[in-house]
């Protein structure tokens, strides 16, 4: 190989070397920008379906309820299963008869029931909801271990029958509190004017 050819290999070598490097540079940057279906539809306000929801991470809020209308509906639902029901008919029977906001929840765990749907499943409904959250662990007991569960209910509904008592007896305290206070606001000066002044003004006078 003489000199010439020698260096006419060189020059295509020069030649290929930077454009190679200027396509993969290309190469990398369309990889880089390009929308793949692994990434996504793009989040924007004209897609909401593709923003994230924080939402579905968060649990549940728990409701706030009365706890002598959650006694009553678990009581009906004791009743149904000491009369023979099963759960299923007994969530259905207190279903028809439970009233808001209770009775959307016993709706929903009958329908799933129904369905066929695992107990674990369609109980889990109820955990918003405190006293019905306590009734759904004693149902799943019971599903896992064959335990009765009336007489767990029965002690569920005595400890909401007494805190409804206990946060009754509370509120009647403070609506005492509140009341004797504008009363002593108002006699106060009343007692100091005509009770506290004049012995005052009687020794001030027999000192001087």
């Amino acid at each position: 190989m003489n000199f010439s050819a020698f260096a006419l290999i060189l020059l295509a070598i020069n030649c290929w070397i930077p454009a190679s490097a200027s396509n993969a540079a290309r190469r990398i940057s369309t990889i880089l920008n390009c929308k793949t279906p692994r990434a996504g539809p793009e989040e924007t306000a004209e897609n909401p379906s593709a923003v994230f929801s924080v939402k579905k991470l968060l649990p549940k809020q728990s409701v706030s309820v009365d706890p002598l209308v959650i006694a009553g509906d678990i009581e009906l639902f004791v009743a149904c299963v000491r009369a023979g029901l099963s759960i299923q008919q007994a969530t259905s029977a207190v279903s028809v008869v439970a009233e808001e906001p209770t009775v959307t929840y016993w709706k929903q765990v009958n329908s799933l029931l129904a369905l066929g749907v695992e107990p674990e499943r369609a109980w889990v409904h109820m955990q918003p909801v405190p006293g019905l959250q306590e009734l759904a662990r004693l149902v799943m007991m019971s599903e896992h271990s064959g335990a009765a569960i009336a007489s767990g209910c029965q002690r569920l509904v005595d400890t909401l029958r007494a805190d409804a008592t206990s946060s009754a007896i509370a509120k009647a305290e403070r609506a005492g509190v509140f009341i004797s206070l504008p009363l002593a606001l108002c006699f106060l000066p009343a007692f100091i004017i005509l009770g506290l002044v004049p012995v005052v003004i009687s020794l001030g006078a027999q000192l001087l």
